[in-house]
């Protein structure tokens, strides 16, 4: 969220006296002219404050539901929200999601819905060839998110693992750089950890909110 720093900016005016010089004199007993004090200068008034600018989750929650459409996909930095409406009038289904792989080939996915009860539900799309037992772990940064979430089923696309976010961990997912999710592979010690950047996380689930409520 980006932030606006108000400086505060101290004046102070001063007269400036003028020193008295003499006039021509016409008798030598005449008293010297004196010249009258520089009047001071206006104060100039205080540019007035600029108004605080609104969030950028906000400003991507305040559009609208383009006028005709029956699915629109949006872009918020790593983040895409894709929605459908069966009908004109009917409620839009959303959903934000990011998607990893290589040469064309999805290898991993994560899609989260707008919470419900105090819940997001989504899925986590894992790559072939990984352990299943333990299951998958995350972490926000360096905070443990959850271990041992268990994986539902597999095809040749990858393997399922439902997942239940309360809204402490999507609130804290707005301001976090990275949610790391780790799995292992049979025999090996060193877990595989796929990084997820959560930047444009909190504008994406704003709108996503925003077009189903």
């Amino acid at each position: 969220m980006p932030s606006i720093s108000l400086i505060r900016i101290l004046a102070a005016l001063s007269l400036a006296l003028t020193i008295a010089a003499p006039a021509a004199a016409q008798d030598a007993d005449a008293p010297a002219a004196t010249e009258a004090p520089a009047k001071p200068k206006p104060r100039k008034a205080a540019p007035p404050k600029p108004a605080p600018a609104k969030p950028a989750a906000t400003q991507a929650a305040a559009l609208s539901w383009p006028t005709g459409a029956s699915s629109l996909s949006e872009v918020y930095g790593d983040w895409t929200v894709t929605c459908a409406k069966a009908e004109a009038n009917a409620k839009a289904e959303c959903a934000i999601m990011q998607a990893q792989g290589a040469k064309g080939r999805r290898e991993f996915a994560l899609e989260i819905r707008p919470p419900n009860d105090g819940r997001a539900q989504g899925f986590i799309l894992m790559p072939l060839g990984l352990a299943i037992e333990p299951g998958i772990s995350f972490k926000l940064d360096e905070a443990v998110l959850g271990k041992g979430a268990p994986y539902l089923s597999c095809s040749q696309e990858g393997c399922l693992v439902p997942i239940s976010l309360p809204t402490l961990a999507t609130d804290t997912m707005k301001t976090a750089k990275n949610l790391l999710v780790s799995a292992t592979k049979p025999e090996a010690k060193e877990p595989v950890t796929i990084t997820v950047p959560l930047e444009g996380f909190a504008n994406a689930l704003a709108r996503a909110i925003a077009l189903t409520s």
